[in-house]
């Protein structure tokens, strides 16, 4: 899957309201980023395979034992947990790092519907996984626009008000993401391969959609340094008008 990742970070932003969309998002989808990242130095493959390019979508056999394991994306999610506790401005509750690495793992949930049985659950594991939906691009777009859909709804449903400031004050930010996620997952989909290499041209390309995707989704709850917006200045005024009017009626 591609987009449909980002959906797993906005159905978990109900349950860590404090934890900025940016991070539950790339938890989400940090399990392919870090596949691009080792696939730089060797440490995991991402090869362009020709006889794929007409059977499906994600035309790439790779070997990716750690970032495609079920027990790797656990710890993937671990790391990023650790990291936002040690950086967060606000207390990063057990809860909070708790829905980062479910988030993280829950990466394996798409994967195992969509991939051609090249994902495991402890890396190395002789059994590999996959039912290769990936094989029917008009279904695997259907079916991603859908789920991050479904992701968004839940988010703007059931996320707290004060966590939605971004996209409730710019409502053209939703238009803006959406598009993007749309166009993204089409290329995905349907387009081809722009050159043959696949370590410094698509590795970069697919990793920069991700880290672009989270910055954008970012924006809609326009949360910063994990720290909700200071409603304060709200609550002050709603006393000062009770006391206004409460003047009002003694003159």
């Amino acid at each position: 899957m591609w987009i449909a990742h980002y959906a797993q970070g906005l159905i978990a932003k109900p349950f860590a309201p404090r934890v900025p969309l940016i991070v539950l998002a790339l938890a989400g989808a940090a399990p392919d980023a870090a596949f691009f990242l080792m696939q730089f130095v060797g440490i995991e493959t991402f090869n362009f395979d020709k006889t794929l390019v007409k059977k499906g979508c994600f035309p790439y056999t790779n070997d990716y034992p750690y970032s495609h394991s079920l027990v790797g994306m656990a710890a993937v999610g671990v790391a990023i947990a650790l990291f936002y506790k040690m950086f967060a401005r606000v207390y990063a509750s057990p809860k909070d790092l708790a829905v980062i690495v479910a988030t993280s793992a829950s990466h394996f949930l798409l994967e195992w519907p969509s991939h051609r049985e090249d994902i495991q659950i402890i890396p190395h594991d002789d059994k590999a996984l996959g039912a290769s939906l990936f094989d029917s691009p008009s279904a695997t777009f259907i079916i991603e626009i859908t789920i991050f859909l479904l992701g968004f709804g839940i988010y703007a449903s059931f996320a707290p008000m004060a966590t939605q400031a971004g996209f409730r004050n710019n409502p053209g930010r939703v238009q803006m993401t959406f598009l993007f996620m749309v166009v993204q997952q089409a290329m995905f989909c349907f387009g081809s391969a722009p050159t043959l290499e696949t370590r410094w041209v698509h590795g970069p390309l697919f990793l920069a959609e991700i880290l672009w995707s989270c910055w954008l989704l970012g924006k809609l709850d326009a949360q910063s340094a994990g720290a909700i917006p200071d409603m304060s200045h709200l609550k002050l005024s709603a006393q000062e008008k009770t006391i206004t009017v409460d003047s009002a009626k003694k003159d």
